[in-house]
């Protein structure tokens, strides 16, 4: 009996060792910078049209969203500057921060979804 409690006991210990290892490698991944310097997402796009039930149009308002290798972003708009933070995902980007947004790759160009209104963004030479 007493070796059976002695071999739990161990298996506890390294199960908790395991989670404790792992918890603290992804902490310290977290606090490292992430280069997107080879991201094609990076630079500075605008609004080339926009799409709201079926109906296009060109899009009449100054919006522009700047996207910085170093992870950081700023949207800028009639309303000012907003910053943000900004990571690849599987189809696109998406960002964090005042701007939670999602943005899904169109070829040469990204798409986002705002209020219903689907906004198409040219990346800017």
């Amino acid at each position: 009996m007493k070796k059976i409690i002695a071999m739990a006991a161990l298996v506890v210990l390294v199960f908790s060792a395991l989670a404790l290892t792992a918890c603290g490698g992804s902490s310290n991944a977290s606090s490292s910078a992430t280069d997107y310097s080879d991201s094609k997402y990076v630079g500075t796009g605008k609004p080339a049209e926009l799409t709201l039930k079926d109906q296009s149009g060109e899009f009449d308002g100054e919006w522009t969203i700047v996207l910085n290798a170093d992870g950081s972003g700023q949207s800028i708009d009639e309303e000012g500057t907003t910053d943000f933070t900004w990571k690849p995902t599987n189809d696109g980007f998406k960002t964090k921060g005042d701007s939670k947004l999602t943005f899904t790759d169109e070829g040469d160009n990204i798409k986002t979804k705002i209020l219903g209104v689907n906004v198409i963004f040219e990346k800017q030479a």
